[in-house]
Protein backbone atom coordinates (compact mmCIF):
# COMPACT_ATOMS: atom_id res chain seq x y z
CA UNK A 1 0.00 0.00 0.00
CA UNK A 2 1.61 3.05 -1.26
CA UNK A 3 1.79 5.92 1.93
CA UNK A 4 -1.43 7.55 2.94
CA UNK A 5 -1.05 11.82 2.24
CA UNK A 6 -2.88 14.05 3.79
CA UNK A 7 -4.40 17.31 2.87
CA UNK A 8 -6.86 20.08 4.22
CA UNK A 9 -10.15 20.70 1.99
CA UNK A 10 -12.25 23.29 3.11
CA UNK A 11 -16.20 23.37 2.49
CA UNK A 12 -15.93 25.19 -0.82
CA UNK A 13 -14.28 22.26 -1.96
CA UNK A 14 -16.38 19.42 -0.67
CA UNK A 15 -19.69 20.93 -2.02
CA UNK A 16 -18.42 20.44 -5.69
CA UNK A 17 -19.22 16.77 -4.62
CA UNK A 18 -23.30 17.51 -4.57
CA UNK A 19 -23.56 20.92 -6.25
CA UNK A 20 -22.48 19.45 -9.81
CA UNK A 21 -23.46 22.91 -11.47
CA UNK A 22 -19.78 23.75 -9.74
CA UNK A 23 -16.70 23.87 -11.89
CA UNK A 24 -13.62 21.24 -10.95
CA UNK A 25 -16.16 18.64 -9.88
CA UNK A 26 -14.11 16.32 -11.59
CA UNK A 27 -11.30 17.29 -9.67
CA UNK A 28 -13.25 16.88 -6.18
CA UNK A 29 -14.92 13.19 -7.60
CA UNK A 30 -10.85 12.70 -7.94
CA UNK A 31 -9.95 13.44 -4.13
CA UNK A 32 -13.02 11.45 -2.74
CA UNK A 33 -11.68 8.31 -4.87
CA UNK A 34 -8.40 8.55 -3.34
CA UNK A 35 -9.95 8.81 0.24
CA UNK A 36 -11.88 6.11 -0.76
CA UNK A 37 -9.12 3.87 -1.71
CA UNK A 38 -6.88 4.56 1.20
CA UNK A 39 -4.61 6.66 -0.04
CA UNK A 40 -5.72 10.22 1.01
CA UNK A 41 -6.78 11.46 4.23
CA UNK A 42 -8.58 14.94 4.16
CA UNK A 43 -8.15 17.01 7.20
CA UNK A 44 -11.03 19.76 7.87
CA UNK A 45 -11.32 21.86 11.30
CA UNK A 46 -14.81 21.26 12.67
CA UNK A 47 -16.85 24.17 11.64
CA UNK A 48 -16.97 22.82 8.12
CA UNK A 49 -20.09 20.69 8.94
CA UNK A 50 -21.74 23.71 9.47
CA UNK A 51 -20.57 25.62 6.54
CA UNK A 52 -21.85 22.41 4.53
CA UNK A 53 -25.23 22.61 6.10
CA UNK A 54 -25.58 26.29 5.90
CA UNK A 55 -24.39 26.19 2.25
CA UNK A 56 -26.93 23.38 1.43
CA UNK A 57 -29.24 25.42 2.76
CA UNK A 58 -28.38 28.39 1.16
CA UNK A 59 -28.89 26.30 -2.29
CA UNK A 60 -31.63 25.15 -1.47
CA UNK A 61 -33.13 28.38 -1.03
CA UNK A 62 -31.96 29.83 -3.84
CA UNK A 63 -33.33 27.04 -6.24
CA UNK A 64 -30.08 25.18 -7.18
CA UNK A 65 -30.92 22.31 -5.37
CA UNK A 66 -34.19 21.22 -4.03
CA UNK A 67 -34.65 20.94 -0.08
CA UNK A 68 -34.89 16.86 0.38
CA UNK A 69 -31.86 16.95 -1.75
CA UNK A 70 -29.97 19.35 0.59
CA UNK A 71 -31.07 16.44 3.62
CA UNK A 72 -29.88 13.43 1.20
CA UNK A 73 -26.35 15.59 0.65
CA UNK A 74 -26.27 16.29 4.03
CA UNK A 75 -26.82 12.94 5.16
CA UNK A 76 -24.08 11.87 2.32
CA UNK A 77 -21.32 14.53 3.58
CA UNK A 78 -22.01 12.68 6.46
CA UNK A 79 -20.81 9.56 5.56
CA UNK A 80 -17.24 10.94 4.43
CA UNK A 81 -14.56 9.87 6.33
CA UNK A 82 -13.22 13.22 7.08
CA UNK A 83 -10.20 13.68 10.00
CA UNK A 84 -12.06 16.96 12.00
CA UNK A 85 -9.53 18.91 14.37
CA UNK A 86 -11.06 21.40 17.18
CA UNK A 87 -8.31 23.25 19.00
CA UNK A 88 -7.39 26.38 20.80
CA UNK A 89 -4.13 25.96 18.44
CA UNK A 90 -6.41 26.10 15.54
CA UNK A 91 -8.59 28.97 16.48
CA UNK A 92 -5.68 31.12 17.74
CA UNK A 93 -3.94 30.47 14.31
CA UNK A 94 -7.47 31.50 12.42
CA UNK A 95 -7.57 34.88 14.65
CA UNK A 96 -3.90 35.62 13.78
CA UNK A 97 -4.08 34.91 10.00
CA UNK A 98 -7.36 36.26 9.85
CA UNK A 99 -5.97 40.12 11.09
CA UNK A 100 -3.05 39.37 8.70
CA UNK A 101 -4.65 38.77 5.63
CA UNK A 102 -7.93 40.01 5.97
CA UNK A 103 -9.85 36.96 5.87
CA UNK A 104 -13.07 35.85 7.58
CA UNK A 105 -11.89 33.66 11.01
CA UNK A 106 -13.68 30.47 9.04
CA UNK A 107 -11.62 30.85 5.95
CA UNK A 108 -8.45 31.22 8.03
CA UNK A 109 -9.13 28.10 9.86
CA UNK A 110 -8.68 26.17 7.48
CA UNK A 111 -4.98 27.87 6.55
CA UNK A 112 -4.01 27.57 10.34
CA UNK A 113 -4.86 23.59 10.28
CA UNK A 114 -3.01 22.96 6.81
CA UNK A 115 -0.18 24.97 9.25
CA UNK A 116 -0.25 23.44 11.66
CA UNK A 117 -0.35 19.78 10.19
CA UNK A 118 2.27 21.18 7.18
CA UNK A 119 0.01 19.83 4.39
CA UNK A 120 -1.41 21.61 1.48
CA UNK A 121 -4.61 23.36 1.67
CA UNK A 122 -7.18 23.01 -1.33
CA UNK A 123 -9.80 25.64 -1.63
CA UNK A 124 -12.36 25.72 -4.15
CA UNK A 125 -13.02 29.63 -3.16
CA UNK A 126 -11.62 31.86 -5.91
CA UNK A 127 -11.23 34.72 -3.75
CA UNK A 128 -9.86 32.84 -1.09
CA UNK A 129 -7.46 31.20 -3.82
CA UNK A 130 -6.60 34.71 -5.43
CA UNK A 131 -6.47 36.66 -2.42
CA UNK A 132 -3.86 34.11 -0.30
CA UNK A 133 -2.08 31.96 -3.05
CA UNK A 134 0.48 34.92 -3.46
CA UNK A 135 1.35 34.67 0.21
CA UNK A 136 0.84 31.11 1.07
CA UNK A 137 2.86 28.44 -0.26
CA UNK A 138 0.74 25.84 0.63
CA UNK A 139 -2.67 26.91 -0.73
CA UNK A 140 -4.34 25.07 -3.92
CA UNK A 141 -6.67 25.51 -6.25
CA UNK A 142 -8.96 22.50 -6.24
CA UNK A 143 -8.86 22.12 -10.30
CA UNK A 144 -5.16 21.12 -10.13
CA UNK A 145 -5.58 18.60 -7.78
CA UNK A 146 -3.63 15.32 -8.48
CA UNK A 147 -2.44 12.67 -5.83
CA UNK A 148 0.97 12.95 -7.75
CA UNK A 149 1.72 15.82 -7.20
CA UNK A 150 0.92 15.82 -3.06
CA UNK A 151 4.05 16.01 -1.53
Amino acid sequence: MAHVKTVVADASVLLKAYLRDESDVSSVDAMLQDLSDGRLRIAAPSLMRYEIANALWAAARQGRIVAADAITALQAFLQIDIDYYESDDILTGALNFAQQYGRSVYDSAYVALAQRLGVWFFTGDRRLHNALSPHLGFLRWIGDYQYESLP
